[in-house]
């Protein structure tokens, strides 16, 4: 699997700050990733996020306007973008992409946190601030793979794109982060090869 890179604005301040200010920063991502983790989206407060990051609610509101922002902001500390795959073959550059998806929504020691965090991102106010700043970038990534593989005749010219790409990165969200099952690469490469070999079509 390509090794992941951080989205830019992982850390929502803007750049050229006060090191104090970056390590209180750090502080307040690191604890609201922990506290979500532990508690949920619904149950994070402002001040709990304070007092675990050793800092003031007015030091967390001059970063981040609200809850969403905050959230969305501890998120891409945790999300890899991951590079483009690029092996000349679609089944392989699929399963490149969903490891990547795969290894978003894992935490070494602790696999609760991340499916915590990644089901906190689908909060709407969190989702529609991270689908600008991550979500969108994964899916032109997943889109480029699939241009390709027409381009090749690996794939339709009229395959439905965004299908494809759900049932893969569904198959992830569902059976890792809401039922928490690991899923071996052989079970990825098994559903990326029916999909490559009866794609969905696009209806229009």
């Amino acid at each position: 699997m390509a090794a992941g890179t951080t989205s830019p604005d992982s850390t929502g301040p803007a750049p050229g700050g006060r090191p104090a200010d970056a390590d209180v920063t750090k502080r307040i991502l690191a604890a609201t990733v922990h506290l979500v983790a532990q508690h949920g989206y619904d149950a994070l407060r402002m001040e709990h996020v304070a007092k675990q990051a050793g800092c003031g609610k007015p030091a967390i509101y001059r970063r981040y306007t609200d809850k969403a922002e905050l959230v969305a902001a501890a998120a891409m500390t945790v999300l890899q973008l991951g590079d483009l795959p690029d092996t000349g073959n679609v089944e392989e550059d699929l399963l490149e992409h969903a490891l990547v998806n795969r290894a978003n929504q894992q935490a070494p020691g602790a696999p609760a946190t991340a499916g915590s965090v990644i089901l906190a991102a689908f909060e709407p106010a969190v989702f529609a601030l991270l689908w600008e700043r991550f979500f969108r970038h994964r899916r032109d990534q997943g889109a480029a793979i699939i241009e390709r593989a027409i381009t090749r005749g690996e794939l339709p010219a009229d395959v439905d794109v965004d299908v494809l790409l759900d049932t893969i990165a569904g198959l992830t969200l569902y059976r890792q982060t809401v039922k928490q099952i690991d899923i071996p690469v052989e079970q990825y490469r098994a559903v990326i090869a029916a999909l490559v070999a009866h794609p969905p079509r696009s209806s229009e």
